[in-house]
């Protein structure tokens, strides 16, 4: 499902993060990313999924090849990827039901079927009620089931989770990882998730990437 080869990235400020990364997730598989906070994990989430280009390197996702390249451009409409930011990700102009329901009337799907998926992911992460509101007006743990309500709607193919059980109490957390043991014991669906915390996923049968960052530079007296 994912090849990379010869990965390299920076930080936002221009720092390496990444030198050389070769790394092959299969169909069905599951990839735990782990490291401190500052060491590259989102950043890889991101240019897997095609939203942020590489310094150098290649990234194939399905056999389609989006680094170098035109990003997620490469998989419209020929891959359903979810990807639940650990932070924002949602249009704050919409209401959480029309945020989850995008995704789907891109895809063509009939609106009997974006409905009844909707509300199903909706329900299945407890945020019928608050369906209606927009981002502004939920808590951000309700934020963060959005994102992952998202991901579940499109029945996703892959999927790419950046901190998805950070800041959640225990019930909340307990939902959220009751859906992420469904997507890694899923053999249609292949799994890469970024964490500071991998102890918090007890049972989860993956493949373990820790990232270590690079020493600042030494500056000169």
């Amino acid at each position: 499902m994912i090849q990379i080869r010869g990965l390299a990235f920076d930080s936002p400020e221009g720092r390496p993060l990444m030198e050389g990364l070769d790394l092959d997730v299969p169909r069905g598989g599951n990839l735990l990313v782990s490291g401190v906070s500052g060491s590259g994990k989102s950043r890889l989430l991101k240019v897997m999924a095609g939203t942020e280009r590489p310094r150098r390197g290649e990234v194939r996702i399905a056999g389609h090849l989006i680094w170098p390249g035109d990003g997620a451009l490469a998989l419209a409409g020929r891959l359903r990827m979810g990807f639940a930011f650990a932070a924002g990700g949602l249009l704050s102009n919409l209401s959480l039901e029309d945020n989850v329901a995008l995704p789907l009337r891109f895809l063509g799907l009939p609106p009997v079927e974006v409905v009844r998926r909707t509300g199903a992911a909706l329900e299945r992460l407890g945020l019928g009620p608050v369906s209606r509101l927009r981002p502004h007006a939920i808590s951000g743990t309700a934020r963060k089931h959005a994102n992952l309500a998202r991901v579940l709607a499109l029945e996703p193919e892959l999927v790419l989770l950046d901190e998805p059980l950070e800041g959640l109490d225990a019930a909340d957390r307990a939902l959220a990882l009751a859906l992420i043991q469904a997507w890694a014991g899923d053999p249609a669906c292949t799994l890469v998730m970024a964490s500071e915390e991998p102890q918090a996923l007890p049972g989860l049968e993956a493949d373990y990437l820790q990232l270590i960052p690079p020493p600042l530079p030494m500056e000169s007296p």
